[in-house]
């Protein structure tokens, strides 16, 4: 479950964002949304962290503990 609303971008609540997926070259590549960006302000937020990334930071991907 992410922790931040998907629904409107935390630092101006606008509407217009998009969800990002990595490239599968990408060292922080997960299959499915890593990152949201707003269109109308230009910030980006980790989907799981809720930090507002910066212009060469990426979202590390959830690593799940393998069970014994």
């Amino acid at each position: 479950m992410p922790i931040i609303d998907e629904t409107k971008c935390p630092k101006c609540q606008s509407e217009n964002i998009i969800f990002v997926e990595y490239a599968h070259d990408h060292p922080e590549h997960y299959d499915g949304t890593s990152e949201i960006e707003c269109l109308a302000c230009g910030a980006r937020f980790g989907r799981w962290s809720g930090k507002e990334l910066g212009p060469d930071e990426y979202e590390k991907r959830v690593r799940r503990r393998k069970s014994k």
